[in-house]
């Protein structure tokens, strides 16, 4: 007897109809066929029980926005249909009697009415293509979920036409007289593409439909949204709880007023003038208690976005990102059909959302800005960024506003091409190419924890390829001649370029005027802000051109992008490299554990050594020719050159500064650094050396006899450099005196 089934299944891609169906497969094979007598008949191929187990009550439906792969869920079976056949026969041989099966039945596929139903895959194996061909022969009618859709005639012939329900509002296929042959005499496990909308929709729009569709017609969703290819909600539960995960990736807020509506941080914001209540500037912190920022230790290093890859047959993908070597991992996931490229670039934006958001504040404001509300967006005038009210509070006339930074990387004139890295990940990097390799050997003063007896250089190494993981390093030390193995870059230096120009800094205090942007060689690497405690112990130092920096404040501006702050200029001895740099120059965070350390011999130094990269992809790249200066081996510059001029002559001193070490610890002097202590000190005038000496204190005195006899000008200039027992006289500190009127100027 036909059998009428009323639940419908919402699991996700690939939910088991096998597992709602019982089969016993097995054939109920005649024990005598061996051995049995003539003219016997013999069964071959049936199976034991072809009875259908009943499908689950209660089941939720699903809905779908877009485009999702889906299994549905009987909702109607004829049972299973046995036809049998004889062949053969005779005086001699028994007939055999052979067995086929099929079944006529019914699949409730999603809530509403839906375009129509691309591929169909039965055991995994597609049996429809995407224009509707079937590779065997099969009889399927659509039902699209209408509400006028009529009653199916095979349900209304084997029920009767009184008592079949048309199922609207539920779109559904019947497959009638399905041979089960292909398929272990089972009906098989099937799964659909339904194409509930004519094309792709962003998170937004599916927010919107499943709201109507819930009976909620007026939300409104504004700003920029990630692009979907669709999305199901499979689950029983409450409207806010089908768009939680969207409004999660969309890194979006709900608002209420007028109107219910989801707004993400590109959406038009309100402005605030700059001074109004006692909203202040960044670097302000009388009033730390209303300025937070939570430390770089409580966010993930890495984040993993689940999905399913619309490019793949929706088979499960997977984003990950990376922002820094701390161990956590941000784990989402979402029932959503997306592209690759899509699903990196929405989970480098989640990424830099959770970084943004380590940085809240709170401000007061007069009670005519009682219309904010939590969920708004706002700017404030002189302040950088953009922030969302988290929550209000209207006390004694005054409007307090808790607000959390948001990121607006999701801004399209933001988002950059990105090579995706989704899905399939080991199977992408094998058919990719790692190189080329971008080097950069670095001839620098001595890092912390460093006191080198050769002139040490530092290779920096890394690709902007998504399959670049390492490279091996060469030097020749012959022109070319020969190579010798330097080592591995494993993971890569954090390498990059400027965005803006960074003008000239003072080297004495911190650098809060100037700010520049860099871009990263890849978007696997992220630049992390710190403390200025941690700034002033060692923390976030690299090169930008020549010249050593410090910075405490990174913020993600885009793909790639970073805005640095809090600047220290001319660390470690490069303040001759303060005077600006242009747009362009490299930028590479010095890591020691991320570069390679190499010591050449000393009758290196002044020569040119090559440098090659022999990672994959690297066999056409031109050796890198550098100059071994020794930075690491030369003293630095004294600092406070000053003079005093009288009759008699020109007392001059300074302070030494020593490469051993760079902190003043408990009021003693560091150590000298080299052999001994002395100085070379040059005298200079119209260009002209007149004299150079060597002294053992950091002071001479140079008399006026000796002044008037070599100067031939209005004045004369002194070097003052600290020796070294390897490379001579290091960087030099200059004071130029004024004999006209007496006059010394630094």
């Amino acid at each position: 007897m036909a059998t009428i089934i009323l639940g419908t299944a919402g699991q996700i891609f690939g939910g088991p109809i096998g597992g709602l169906i019982g089969t016993a497969i097995g054939g109920a094979i005649d024990r005598n066929v061996l051995g049995g007598g003539g003219g016997r008949a013999r069964e071959g191929g049936r199976i034991s029980n072809p009875a259908l187990q009943s499908a689950t009550y209660g089941e939720p439906i699903p809905i779908i926005v877009g485009r999702m792969r889906t299994a549905g869920n009987l909702i109607w079976s004829s049972g299973i249909i046995e036809r049998s056949s004889t062949s053969g026969g005779g005086k001699r041989s028994g007939s055999t009697a052979t067995y086929s099966y099929a079944a006529s039945f019914a699949v409730g596929l999603v809530a509403g009415r839906i375009v129509g139903v691309g591929r169909i895959w039965a055991d995994g194996k597609i049996i429809r293509t995407g224009d509707g061909t079937f590779l065997t022969p099969i009889t399927m009618r659509l039902h699209d979920g209408g509400a006028n859709q009529a009653v199916d005639p095979l349900l209304a012939a084997a029920l009767g036409p009184d008592g079949t329900p048309a199922f609207r509002a539920l779109a559904y296929v019947v497959f009638e007289d399905l041979p089960l042959g292909d398929f272990g005499n089972r009906i098989p496990n099937l799964t659909f593409e339904i194409i509930a909308d004519a094309g792709p929709v962003d998170a937004g729009v599916a927010m919107m439909r499943i709201a109507a569709m819930a009976g909620f017609a007026g939300l409104t969703c504004n700003g920029a949204f990630p692009a979907l290819a669709g999305y199901m909600v499979g689950r029983a539960g409450s409207l806010a709880e089908a768009m939680a995960p969207l409004i999660a990736i969309a890194d979006a807020a709900i608002t209420t007023g007028d109107t219910i509506g989801v707004v993400t941080a590109d959406a038009d914001g309100i402005v605030l003038p700059a001074g109004i209540g006692d909203a202040r500037r960044p670097g302000d912190n009388r009033d730390a208690e209303r300025q937070r920022r939570a430390g770089a230790d409580t966010q993930p290093g890495c984040l993993e976005l689940a999905f399913y890859d619309a490019s793949r047959d929706f088979q499960p993908g997977l984003a990950r990102v990376r922002r820094s070597s701390q161990p956590a991992i941000d784990q989402r996931s979402i029932a959503a059909a997306i592209m690759p490229d899509d699903a990196r670039r929405l989970a480098l934006h989640l990424l830099a959302a959770g970084e943004a958001a380590r940085r809240e504040q709170t401000i007061r404001l007069p009670w005519r800005w009682l219309g904010l509300g939590a969920g708004d967006t706002l700017t404030i005038e002189m302040m950088s960024g953009l922030w969302r009210i988290r929550e209000r509070r209207f006390e004694n006339f005054v409007v307090h506003l808790d607000l959390v930074r948001v990121c607006e990387a999701m801004r399209p004139e933001m988002v950059l091409p990105l090579q995706a890295r989704a899905a399939n990940v080991a199977q992408h990097l094998a058919l990719s190419p790692a190189g080329p390799t971008q080097l950069h050997i670095l001839d620098l003063p001595a890092l912390p924890g460093e006191m080198p007896t050769l002139p040490r250089l530092w290779v920096a190494g890394n690709g902007s390829s998504h399959a670049w993981r390492r490279a091996g390093v060469a030097v020749s030390l012959d022109a070319g001649a020969s190579y010798t193995n330097v080592g591995t870059i494993v993971g890569g230096t954090i390498i990059g370029t400027l965005l803006t120009p960074l003008g000239p800094g003072s080297v004495e205090a911190w650098d809060r005027f100037n700010v520049v942007d860099v871009e990263l060689l890849t978007d696997r690497d992220w630049l992390e802000g710190c403390s200025e405690a941690a700034v002033l112990a060692g923390s976030n130092l690299a090169l930008i051109g020549d010249e050593l920096v410090q910075f405490a404040e990174a913020e993600a501006i885009g793909p790639r992008r970073f805005r640095l702050r809090g600047l220290l200029r001319g660390r470690r001895g490069s303040e001759a490299a303060v005077a600006g740099h242009n747009v362009g120059e490299r930028f590479i965070v010095i890591d020691p554990t991320r570069m390679l350390a190499f010591d050449p011999p000393l009758d290196t130094l002044g020569r040119s050594l090559r440098f090659v990269a022999t990672g994959h992809g690297d066999a056409d790249q031109e050796p890198l020719a550098v100059m071994v200066g020794g930075a690491a081996l030369r003293p630095l510059s004294p600092t406070r050159l000053t003079g005093h001029a009288n009759v008699d002559g020109i007392a001059l001193t300074w302070v030494r500064r020593s490469r051993a070490g760079y902190g003043w610890n408990d009021f003693v002097d560091a150590p000298v650094g080299e052999a001994m202590q002395g100085f070379t000190v040059t005298l200079r005038c119209n260009g002209r050396t007149f004299g150079c000496e060597i002294v053992g204190s950091p002071a001479i005195f140079i008399s006026a006899a000796r002044i008037a006899g070599n100067a031939g000008g209005d004045g004369i200039s002194v070097d003052v450099a600290q020796n070294s027992d390897i490379v001579g006289p290091g960087l030099a500190s200059s004071i130029t005196i004024n004999l006209a009127n007496g006059e010394i100027e630094a």
